[in-house]
């Protein structure tokens, strides 16, 4: 007797999730008038679709188990750029499905935790570090036993070093020997994106677990964050910003870590750094650049930083911050980009609310 249930409507594609939804979809009613009733299923046709259904779940443990298969040798070798795209798709596909709550758990249960940190730490190459670095960040994030896991394998010195910007980029087994100047703007394209992945698989190890938290301090990584916020570039310094803005609102002994460590100078010197650009047409898609959108988000991050602080932080405890918020580096920060939002026009205002907001927050309090 074929797999197959009865009927003419069955898909004929068992792993085709979409025929399936459609299938089962035609064997009801809508309920609208008129609409014919609600067919019965037979039994062969609910075992096929059980059976249909169950396979779907298997076969994504499966594949995830392919992947790290693939992935889980010559970790620290070097390779040709066919071999490091297949393991940048692979870990890309890895990434897409441990996005799901289940799968994220069920990672490190097949021990994916373990090769994704030893890419961190050993992969010559600064794409792979990367991709492994996201893979990473998106299984332990919201999945405490995938954070212990992490912290078992002693992911947090890697992340913290890869952070600081340690480890170059090895090229390609089968690359030119001559170098451009496009080849070296490349490298430092790639070398600063595995930076950011480091800082999103950090703040994503230290989101509720204390364990992290305090492996992180022990890992000078108060110090090495700072460095991240004086970095020009824009991405780098936006992540760096939203991890810091995290850690000064965990608890006072954060809070006062981090001003010690001058955040509240580095977010008004990022500020500082990146003034809206006023544009002399209206604003409209065209003259709108990934530049000035990178840019906002950075003065955004800044911002509520420094709000964050003034309103959370215990100024008896932590005396710093008023010399600190009270500082020339942070007045004038504010009164340059305050200055700025006096020249938008409607629409970059409407564009730039949020800040805006900020801002005046933080004036306001200056009063």
């Amino acid at each position: 007797m074929s797999d197959e249930p009865s009927g003419s409507m069955a898909p004929a594609d068992k792993s085709n999730w979409n025929a399936i939804l459609k299938w089962s979809m035609a064997q009801q009613g809508d309920g609208t008038s008129g609409a014919p009733p609600a067919r019965e299923i037979s039994e062969e046709d609910r075992k096929w679709l059980l059976d249909a259904m169950a396979s779907g779940f298997v076969d994504e443990i499966k594949r995830m188990k392919d992947i790290l298969s693939c992935i889980g040798t010559g970790i620290d070798a070097k390779h040709d750029v066919e071999e490091i795209d297949a393991r940048v798709t692979l870990m890309e596909e890895l990434c897409d499905r441990v996005s799901g709550v289940d799968n994220g758990g069920d990672l490190h249960t097949l021990g994916g935790v373990e090769p994704l940190v030893r890419y961190v730490a050993s992969s010559p190459h600064a794409r792979l570090r990367a991709a492994a670095a996201e893979v990473l960040g998106t299984t332990v994030q919201n999945h405490p036993n995938a954070q212990e896991a992490a912290l078992g394998c002693d992911a947090m010195g890697p992340l913290l070093r890869m952070a600081a910007g340690e480890g170059t980029d090895a090229p390609p087994t089968d690359a030119a020997e001559s170098s451009t100047a496009d080849d070296d703007a490349s490298k430092e394209k790639t070398l600063v994106k595995a930076r950011v992945k480091a800082l999103f698989a950090l703040s994503c190890l230290l989101r509720g677990c204390t364990k992290a938290q305090e492996a992180f301090q022990l890992g000078d990584g108060f110090a090495l964050l700072k460095q991240c916020l004086r970095v020009d570039h824009n991405r780098l310094r936006t992540k760096a910003l939203h991890l810091a803005r995290h850690l000064a609102t965990l608890n006072m002994k954060y809070m006062n870590a981090c001003v010690e460590s001058g955040y509240v100078l580095a977010a008004a010197a990022s500020l500082a750094g990146s003034l809206p650009r006023v544009l002399d047409a209206p604003l409209d898609a065209d003259a709108f650049t990934d530049e000035d959108i990178e840019r906002g988000q950075v003065r955004e991050a800044a911002l509520r930083l420094m709000v964050d602080v003034a309103q959370k932080v215990d100024y008896a405890a932590v005396p710093k911050a008023v010399d600190h918020l009270r500082s020339a580096v942070v007045v004038e920060a504010i009164n340059a980009v305050g200055k700025a939002y006096t020249r938008f026009g409607l629409e970059e205002k409407e564009t730039y609310r949020d800040e805006m907001t900020l801002c005046a927050q933080l004036a306001k309090m200056f009063e």
